[in-house]
């Protein structure tokens, strides 16, 4: 029997959600550039920074697997804003078979809610 010691950690529901998605997810994306991955939003420009194992990334271009990541990750982003969730920090990182996550949201001020239709 091992004498480490976890620690504990706690995830909100949303983070979990992401969390299982992306790891079934990437199986289905090239396993040795997904040996490790960073997904970074950026709120004010509205896009992500992606970074993989890929040797092969020419500076300045994006690569297949990076233009599938980023499209989950809006995905991610989209399904939220159905939830009337605006998300304003996503950070995703996978390395060493650890992930870790970052996920914020806007908080929506109820005087500034759009009224809706309680008509019977």
């Amino acid at each position: 029997m091992s004498n480490s010691k976890t620690t504990p950690k706690t995830l909100t529901t949303d983070e979990l959600s992401v969390l299982m998605n992306f790891y079934h997810t990437k199986d289905t994306w090239d396993k040795a550039g997904t040996a490790s991955i960073s997904i970074a939003y950026d709120d004010q420009y509205r896009d992500f920074e992606v970074i993989t194992a890929e040797e092969s990334v020419r500076k300045g271009r994006i690569s297949k697997l990076q233009a599938e990541i980023t499209a989950w990750a809006e995905g991610q982003i989209t399904a939220f804003m159905y939830q009337n969730k605006k998300v304003n920090a996503f950070v995703l990182t996978f390395a060493d078979d650890v992930l870790g996550i970052t996920l914020g949201f806007e908080s929506v001020d109820m005087a500034d809610a759009e009224p809706t239709d309680t008509a019977p």
